[in-house]
């Protein structure tokens, strides 16, 4: 009894630990709410077409085609606001199933009991140390922005790794049609996806041997580098961005930008989540590797063991510099969002091109139980307690991990009590129609960092707060403290 009780555990603890850590996000999707773009776009498109709304974005907005059409989940709250909840968690859920989907896709059909654990540890590596949910999974027009990609980039991997496996197949040229499409689409969610896509691309060629890459592959890739220049070199760039081309302020734009990759890989890394995470994940990479052997699309991409940590690096700068660059400004949470997904997608391409080439002695001493005791516990501290290096009394239990705050937005009320506010605020406007004065709004007294993004503000005429009255059709709202004075 007790040997299959071990058994079951080691089958199903990664799923176990994904469930667990996936479990607040979900919960707390049912309290999420609105923020000002929301009801700017929501309320647009309740009257815009799809297809104008598409070219104004293309043409004299910023070029980012994918966004604007995939924008009609927010149409879709427009015209039917109690969704939201419900559409906030869509993209999560979309999110969990394309990165297990990629996974069955890639794994070995020899081993598929594998892609289950294999999914489960990106999908919490993606969760751990999340820079801030509010803006990218709680934030529908985040979402849709910075989280879609993400899934769809899960899908086109998912789409490649079965064409890899199964080169005969009849139905084949339907995935490949399906597989240049997201290739073509995906850049145009952001410049950020623009210049990473190419750039992974251009990496896969080199990892695949352009000699053994077939006529397929060459067109995705061709597919991403076409969708990378509609974005970057549609008309609306030239009109709203002015690069600063002086040597002086290239080269200071080159320090910056190290500056800022070095100091985000450290903090990314720096709390030891991550990398305890993947380490304990060696199982699973070494019985992948003796399935799999040489091949495989995992396997061909792996292949050279510098690939995934350059690539990683060089979009991390390259992103950086081109925001600094381009539009004078440093990246904000929601585009270091993004990077952080991709770079959980690297870091775990990294370390399995790593384990591949560990020596035999090496991997025994990893595997040996005693490790992974160590580094079970070792896990199991530094995600229940703070990484306080200050030892201040008042940080002592309130350490930053994700995961963690999710369950204490969630189990705390906080989550509960924003919520009643927002709705209370809702039933407030919705009784005080129609009137001629602007209407005042109580503050929000709670404000979970997982799920608060931006709140209007005490001036009716600013953009937010036009974009909240015109939603609700109400002349115009402001918020102020409980007692003017």
């Amino acid at each position: 009894m007790r040997e299959r009780l071990v058994r079951v555990f080691k089958r199903y603890a990664y799923l176990i630990v994904a469930a667990w850590c996936l479990l607040p996000f979900g919960v707390l999707a049912f309290y999420s709410h609105p923020a000002l773009d929301d009801f700017a776009f929501g309320e647009l498109l309740r009257t815009k077409s799809m297809d104008a709304y598409v070219a104004d974005v293309y043409w004299y907005n910023s070029g980012r085609y994918a966004s604007a059409l995939s924008t009609v989940v927010v149409q879709v709250f427009g015209r039917h606001p109690a969704a939201y909840s419900w559409l906030v968690l869509a993209g999560l859920l979309a999110l969990v199933a394309a990165l297990y989907a990629a996974a069955v896709a890639t794994t070995p059909s020899s081993a598929k009991p594998l892609a289950g654990p294999i999914g489960s540890v990106v999908l919490v590596a993606c969760l751990l140390n999340f820079p801030k949910p509010a803006d990218s999974i709680f934030w529908l027009t985040g979402e849709v922005a910075y989280l879609y990609p993400v899934v769809l980039t899960a899908l086109l991997v998912a789409l490649l790794g079965w064409l890899t496996a199964h080169p005969l197949a009849w139905w084949r040229w339907l995935a490949w049609v399906a597989a240049v499409a997201l290739a073509a689409y995906i850049p145009g969610f952001s410049e950020l996806t623009a210049l990473l896509l190419p750039l992974v691309a251009a990496g896969s060629w080199v990892a695949l041997r352009p000699r053994r890459a077939g006529v397929g592959f060459k067109v995705v890739m061709g597919a991403a580098v076409l969708g990378s220049v509609l974005t970057l070199a549609t008309p609306a760039h030239f009109g709203h961005w002015q690069p600063a081309t002086h040597p002086w302020l290239v080269l200071q734009t080159v320090a910056r930008a190290t500056l800022h990759t070095t100091y985000t890989l450290v903090n990314w890394l720096g709390n030891g989540l991550l990398v305890l995470w993947v380490l304990l994940a060696l199982p699973l990479s070494v019985a992948f590797s003796r399935a799999a052997g040489e091949r495989g699309l995992v396997q061909c991409l792996t292949r050279p063991l510098w690939l995934w940590p350059t690539l990683t690096l060089a979009g991390l700068w390259v992103c950086f510099f081109f925001y600094m660059l381009a539009a004078h400004d440093a990246l904000v949470p929601r585009v270091k969002n993004l990077l952080y997904l991709y770079f959980v997608a690297g870091l775990v391409l990294s370390v399995h091109a790593a384990f591949r080439r560990l020596p035999a002695h090496h991997l025994a001493l990893l595997l040996a139980g005693p490790t992974r005791w160590v580094l079970g516990v070792a896990l199991l501290l530094t995600f229940f307690t703070d990484h306080n290096p200050r030892l201040l009394p008042a940080r002592i239990g309130q350490g930053y991990n994700t995961v963690m705050q999710a369950y204490r937005d969630w189990l705390s009320g906080d989550a509960a009590r924003y919520d009643q506010q927002q709705r209370a605020r809702y039933a407030q406007v919705q009784a005080a129609a129609p009137a001629a004065a602007p209407l005042r709004l109580d503050p929000l007294r709670v404000m979970p960092t997982t799920l608060f993004y931006a709140d209007i503000s005490a001036s009716p005429v600013t953009w937010g707060n036009e974009a909240y009255a015109a939603f609700f059709h109400y002349p115009a709202v402001y918020v102020a403290p409980a007692l003017d004075r």
